[in-house]
């Protein structure tokens, strides 16, 4: 029988988390998405939550196990990076979240974000997710393909928010 892990919180204490965001940062964020998309009908709401299919999230943490034991790194924590999608035909986007495993790297304070690096031998190597973003990692050309390249490990494996279950944005479901 699996202990209680010592990060579970009371149902209050989420429901306040909740309610919180509604109240201190969700007016925020639709007041001024509303100000940039002026006469939007109906107005903008921010995203309350979103919903990580339970199946997949299992498959994306085998996957990261899988490749951080053949780079031979060892995954510290899973970091959730807030993002939003890219407004279309004149509506703004959504706010959504998206994962990356962390893990410590030498000379590199606290944890940082990483992907896998298979070089032309089929050897893979954990490089931060910085490396490959600043281009220190040179790019594969087409014929390095097939055993050589980048695996990002970032995963978004989430959906928009349903109907809400009562008309009351404070109402943690």
């Amino acid at each position: 029988m699996a202990e209680i892990p010592d990060n579970i919180i009371p149902v209050q204490e989420a429901d306040n988390l909740y309610k919180t965001y509604g109240d201190d940062r969700a007016p925020i964020i639709e007041k001024d998405v509303n100000d940039q998309y002026r006469g939007q009908d109906p107005p903008y709401e921010a995203t309350r939550f979103v919903t990580a299919n339970y199946d997949k999230l299992k498959a994306y943490i085998a996957f990261i196990d899988q490749e951080s034991k053949e780079a031979g790194v060892t995954p510290k924590g899973l970091r959730i990076y807030f993002g939003a999608t890219e407004p279309t035909k004149g509506k703004p986007g959504r706010e959504t979240v998206f994962f990356n495993p962390v893990a410590a790297f030498k000379g590199v304070d606290g944890d940082i974000s990483y992907a896998i690096h298979t070089d032309l031998d089929g050897n893979k190597q954990a490089i931060t997710v910085g490396d490959v973003i600043d281009g220190k990692i040179p790019k594969p050309s087409d014929t390095e393909l097939v055993n050589g390249g980048v695996q990002s490990l970032a995963g978004n494996t989430v959906t928009f928010p349903p109907p809400p279950h009562s008309n009351d944005p404070n109402d943690y479901h």
